[in-house]
């Protein structure tokens, strides 16, 4: 039992704290992202529904370039929106994290050494292929 304590402190790391700025600037740019690409697709999908009703009467450029415009508008807008949403929500888990893990301890990880593995993996390819 010893033993296999021993290894399991010696692998496994745990999350002690997560810089909550840094969590939330992350968070902001996934959603912000996320939210302008929704808007674009909910803008592409509304102009093409406008342009193939029967009685649509008018410009199929005229409407697809202030639908474009609009779009784009709306597309910064919820963008911004949602970034802000996202900076937010990765400020207040961050802060949760830091104040649980603080008392009932954080997330236990186990971390590799992958560039050992492919230097060790090269090294027998190479001398299977000399043998």
């Amino acid at each position: 039992m010893f033993l296999a304590r021993m290894w399991y402190n010696k692998s496994m790391k745990e999350i002690k704290k997560i810089d909550k700025k840094s969590l939330a600037k992350i968070t902001a740019l996934i959603y912000g992202l996320v939210g302008f690409f929704i808007a674009l697709i909910v803008a592409i999908f509304s102009m093409a529904n406008i342009i193939v009703q029967s009685n649509f009467q008018g410009s199929a450029v005229l409407v697809t370039l202030v639908n474009i415009g609009i779009s784009l508008l709306l597309g910064l807008a919820t963008a911004l929106l949602t970034a802000i949403y996202g900076w937010v929500m990765g400020y207040l888990a961050a802060l949760f994290y830091n104040l649980f893990a603080g008392k009932v301890g954080g997330i236990k990880i186990e971390l590799g050494d992958v560039e050992e593995k492919k230097v060790e993996e090269k090294k027998e390819e190479i001398n299977n292929n000399i043998n």
